[in-house]
């Protein structure tokens, strides 16, 4: 019994915090088998039954759109000196996540609507291929001559602000249109301004759920983890004044 409750604890905090934390219930499942017979037995108790009520409140009201709120920013898309597009994972093998091609194609979308003329792309370490090079592939198939740089290797999103502000210092640009996705947007351009520049925030459309309505419980429970990685995320960077 012990282990079940204790495994049932485990995949109620890997569904509200993050997938990275999917063989959380194996160590969840131990701790609850050697606690039941001990004093902690009752505290386990009330762990799992928190998490299910904050779990079937997540999954089942409007929750996760009241904590999404707040995160989007979208502002009236003009002229640039630059499309800045900030980084996402990409796979083992650099072919690029859904969230890394929504960002990289609306980046394209706003020089296809001659909004700036360059492209720049910030880069995680990690794979073979880089998303620069995922990105001039896909130029290509397009037509796009567009100018490409690039930045990085980046590890979070103060990096790309500082390193984005470094550039444009250097090439004379002022204006940043920013391409993130939707739940990153305020923490991004915030971030970006913080450095030193005017930027116009242009999210990607949300590969991960349907961010303007969640409608089904699977879809509230990812942007719940979202929203709550954001939210701790933007308190950070405002104590650490970086937004």
């Amino acid at each position: 019994m012990g282990a079940v409750v204790g495994a049932t604890a485990g995949f109620l905090a890997r569904d509200l915090l993050t997938d990275s934390l999917a063989s959380l219930w194996l160590p969840a499942a131990v701790a609850g088998a050697l606690s039941w017979r001990t004093r902690l037995r009752p505290a386990m108790l009330a762990v799992t039954i928190a998490l299910g009520a904050l779990w079937l409140s997540v999954a089942f009201t409007p929750l996760a759109m009241h904590l999404a709120r707040g995160l989007i920013r979208r502002d009236t898309v003009g002229p640039a000196d630059a499309v800045l597009v900030l980084s996402s994972r990409l796979q083992e093998d650099g072919e690029p996540t859904p969230a890394a091609l929504s960002r990289l194609v609306h980046g394209l979308e706003l020089l296809g609507q001659r909004l700036a003329s360059r492209i720049v792309l910030s880069e995680l370490p990690g794979p073979s291929r880089s998303y620069a090079a995922v990105a001039r592939t896909l130029m290509a198939n397009l037509g796009s001559s567009h100018e490409l740089q690039s930045l990085g290797p980046v590890r979070r999103t103060r990096d790309e602000a500082v390193q984005a502000a470094d550039l444009c210092r250097r090439q004379g640009w002022h204006r940043l249109l920013v391409v993130t996705s939707p739940s990153h947007s305020r923490r991004a351009c915030a971030a970006v301004e913080r450095a030193g520049l005017e930027v116009i925030c242009s999210p990607a459309v949300e590969t991960e759920f349907d961010v303007e309505n969640l409608d089904r419980p699977a879809e509230r429970l990812r942007s719940f983890r979202f929203s709550l990685h954001e939210w701790l995320g933007l308190w950070v960077y405002q104590r650490r004044g970086w937004a």
